[in-house]
C-alpha cells in the first residue's frame, strides 16, 4: 500500500491559522501517477502495526515538522525493514536520510515566489525525465528549501539559487537504508506543485489565466511539475507498484500519447461551426465547440448535426450587460441553465471569455456547482492582453503540466478539492500564423513547429490539448494544412495516439481518479494485484520490471495483452485491464546480467548501471 501523511487535526489547525495546509495536494500528485494513496495520521505513524502494511510513505513539510519521538523511531525501524520513506523537507530525520542539515534558505513573504532552483544529476531515476533540448533551464522550488549536505546518501539532483548559482548541496537524494530506501527533497514539493498548478490567485480585478503563472520569466517549455511528479514516480517504482497509466487502451494497444481537440466560436454563424466540424469528421477528429448559450444562433437540428460528426457543444461562459461587469455564482448558473433549456444537457468542459479570470479558486467553484465537470481556460503563453502576439500560436507549460488537475480551495475554505478539473492550454493555433491580429495571416505556412511538441507529446505520454478555433479551420487554409501535418507526421513516426474530445478527457480523468489498483504482492518472479476500473473503455496498468521480462500475464478471464517498453531508465510493463474487476498475475523471470554501457550526458557525466551506488 502507498500512503501519505494527512492529520485531520493538523489540516484544522494549519487552517485555522490561515495556512494552507499544503500536504492535502500529495494526494493530487498520486493522482496524476494513477495511484490511490492513503492517508494516514500523525499517530498511525508511531503504530509499527500500521505502519507494516504500506510499502512507500510520502510525508510532507507540514506533517513533518510535528513527528513525534515515537514516530520518528517507528519509521526508522519500518525503513530499516524495507519500507520505502519520501520525505519533502522532513526535519528531524537526517540520519534515515543520508543527509546532514546546516541551514535553511527561507521563501518570505511571498509565498509562491521562486525561491531556488534544482537540476538532476545523471541517474536511473532521472534519465530522460527532464527535455535534453531545455537542459540549461532549470526545474522550479516555490517554497523554503532545506541546505543539507550529503553523507551516506546519493544526489539526485542539486540546488541552485534563483540567480542559478550552484549551491554545492543537494536538492533530492536517494539513500538506502538497512532493506528500504528514503527519497529526500530538500524543498516542499507538494508547496511547489500546487502552486504550479493552480498558480497565483488574481485579487484586483481580472486578467488573462496566463497572468496567475509563477514561472515567471523562465521557459514555458519545460514541464516543472510534471517533472517533480515522475521523480515520486521512479522512487515509488523501485518496489513493485502499478501505475495507472493516463491513456486509456486502444484496443489491445497502449497509445503513446492522447490528444483531445477544441476550440470557441462563441457567437457564430452557426456556419461556422458547422463546416469546422464536417472538416474535422473528414480528417478523423473529433472536435469541441464553446459557444455563447445567449448570442450563438444555433438552432437544435444544427447541433444535432454537429453531434451525428461524433463533435461536441459546451458553454463559452462570458459577461454580458446583464452582469454589470460582474463575475459571479450566478452568471454561471444563469448560462448553464440556458444551455439546458436550449439543448437539454448542462455544459461539461467549458471556457471563460478570452481566457480570463479572477480571484482564486471561487470561479472553479461556481462551475462545479453549475453543472459543469473541467475548465479549458488557464492558458500557457504568458502574453497580455494588448500584445500584438496575444493570440499567437504557442506550445507550452505555462501551468508546470499538460495533464489535467483538480481545483483546490484555500485556507479560507478548508483547502477543499472542488469536484472540477483544469484542461489547461499547451497547444494553441499551431502550424500557421493566421491567428495573430490584425493580420490574420491566410499564407504563412509553419507546419514543421508542430514536429517537436508531437514528439514530446509521445515521449512523455502527455495528455494534451490541441486548441484550434473553427473561424481559423474555416478561413485559413494554413491551420487545416497544420492539422494535416499533424496527422502525416503521427503517421511517419508511427506514434500510437489516441484521440478525444475535452467531455471525454474529463470523463476519462474523472473514470481514472475512481479506479484503482491495490491487494498488490510481490516476489521475485510473480506479481499478483487486483485491478477496479471505471472507465467502460478499460485502462492500462505500468509496472517497473528492470532486470526481468515477462513469462505470463492474465487476469480473471484469461490472458490479458501487455507489451514492454525501456524508457526513463527503466523497464515498464504495460498491461491492458478490462472495466469491472480483475485479479492480476504478472509471471515474471530473471534476465542474464549483462554489461551496460554508461549513459552519456551532456554534461560529461555517465549514469551508473542501475542497482550500483
Amino acid at each position: 500500500m502507498v500512503a501519505y501523511v494527512c492529520d485531520e487535526d493538523l489540516w484544522a489547525r494549519t487552517n485555522k491559522s490561515s495556512q494552507n495546509y499544503w500536504d492535502v495536494y500529495i494526494r493530487e500528485m498520486c493522482d496524476q501517477l494513477g495511484l490511490r494513496a492513503a492517508p494516514l495520521s500523525l499517530s498511525d505513524l508511531e503504530n509499527a502495526a500500521r505502519l507494516a502494511e504500506v510499502t512507500t510513505l510520502i510525508i510532507g513539510r507540514v506533517s513533518g515538522g510535528a513527528l513525534s519521538d515515537p514516530a520518528k523511531r517507528a519509521l526508522e525501524q519500518w525503513v530499516k525493514a524495507g519500507g520505502i520513506l519520501i520525505g519533502f523537507g522532513v526535519p528531524g530525520l537526517d540520519a534515515l536520510f543520508g543527509v546532514e542539515s546546516v541551514g535553511v534558505l527561507r521563501q518570505g513573504q511571498d509565498e509562491a515566489s521562486i525561491r531556488a532552483g534544482f537540476a538532476f544529476r545523471p541517474h536511473s531515476m532521472t534519465h530522460q525525465v527532464h527535455p535534453i533540448y531545455y537542459q540549461e533551464q532549470k526545474l522550479l522550488i516555490l517554497s523554503d528549501v532545506a541546505l543539507v549536505r550529503r553523507a551516506e546518501s546519493t544526489e539526485l539532483a542539486r540546488l541552485y539559487d534563483e540567480s542559478g548559482k550552484d549551491l554545492a548541496v543537494p536538492a533530492i537524494t536517494w539513500n538506502a537504508c538497512g532493506d528500504g530506501y528514503a527519497g529526500y527533497f530538500a524543498f516542499d514539493a507538494a508547496k511547489t506543485v500546487w502552486l504550479l498548478h493552480q498558480g497565483r490567485p488574481i485579487r484586483e480585478g481580472r486578467g488573462k489565466t496566463s497572468k496567475m503563472q509563477v514561472i515567471g520569466r523562465n521557459s514555458e517549455k519545460v514541464p516543472y511539475a510534471d517533472e517533480i511528479v515522475w521523480i515520486l514516480q521512479n522512487m515509488i517504482a523501485q518496489r513493485p507498484q502499478p501505475f495507472i497509466y493516463p491513456i486509456p487502451p486502444l484496443g489491445e494497444s497502449v497509445p503513446d500519447a492522447l490528444m483531445y481537440w477544441g476550440g470557441d466560436e462563441y457567437q457564430g454563424p452557426s456556419e461556422m461551426s458547422l463546416r469546422a466540424s464536417d472538416w474535422m469528421k473528414e480528417k478523423g477528429l473529433p472536435y469541441h465547440i464553446n459557444i455563447k448559450a445567449l448570442q450563438h444562433p444555433m438552432t437544435l437540428e444544427e447541433l444535432r448535426h454537429i453531434q451525428a460528426n461524433g463533435h461536441e457543444v459546451s458553454a463559452y461562459y462570458y459577461v454580458n450587460p446583464e452582469d454589470e461587469g460582474k463575475i459571479t455564482r450566478e452568471l454561471f448558473q444563469r448560462q448553464s441553465d440556458l444551455m439546458y433549456k436550449r439543448f437539454g444537457y448542462r455544459p461539461g468542459s467549458t471556457i471563460f471569455m478570452n481566457c480570463l479570470w479572477e480571484g482564486g479558486a471561487e470561479m472553479a467553484r461556481w462551475m462545479a456547482e453549475a453543472g459543469g465537470t473541467a475548465d479549458n481556460t488557464f492558458f500557457g503563453a504568458h502574453v497580455p492582453l494588448d500584445d500584438p502576439f496575444v493570440n499567437g500560436p504557442f506550445f507550452g507549460f505555462g501551468f508546470g503540466t499538460a495533464f489535467p488537475f483538480y481545483f483546490y480551495d484555500d485556507f479560507r475554505m478548508g483547502n477543499e478539492r472542488i469536484n472540477l478539473m483544469e484542461q489547461p492550454i499547451v497547444w494553441y493555433e499551431m502550424g500557421h500564423r493566421g491567428s495573430i491580429p490584425p493580420y490574420n495571416d491566410r499564407e504563412t505556412r509553419a507546419t514543421d513547429e508542430v514536429h517537436l511538441p508531437i514528439d514530446t507529446a509521445a515521449k512523455h505520454h502527455l495528455v494534451m490539448n490541441m486548441f484550434y478555433h473553427p473561424v481559423y479551420l474555416v478561413n485559413h487554409a494554413p491551420c487545416r494544412e497544420a492539422i494535416e501535418e499533424v496527422l502525416r507526421y503521427i503517421g511517419e513516426r508511427g506514434y500510437k495516439v489516441m484521440h478525444m474530445t475535452n467531455n471525454q478527457v474529463a470523463d476519462w480523468w474523472a473514470a481514472r481518479t475512481r479506479s484503482r489498483i491495490d491487494n498488490v504482492a510481490a516476489d521475485d518472479d510473480r506479481v499478483r494485484f487486483r485491478s477496479v476500473c471505471d472507465h467502460p473503455g478499460g485502462m492500462v496498468a505500468r509496472l517497473a520490471i528492470t532486470g526481468k521480462e515477462p513469462v505470463a500475464v492474465t487476469g480473471s478471464g484469461g490472458a490479458l495483452p501487455f507489451q514492454t517498453r525501456e524508457e526513463f531508465g527503466s523497464t515498464w510493463l504495460s498491461i491492458v485491464l478490462p472495466a469491472g474487476e480483475e485479479a492480476v498475475d504478472v509471471r515474471l523471470r530473471a534476465l542474464p546480467p549483462r554489461e551496460e554501457a554508461p549513459m552519456l550526458q551532456p554534461s560529461g557525466f555517465t549514469v551508473p548501471p542501475r542497482g550500483k551506488r
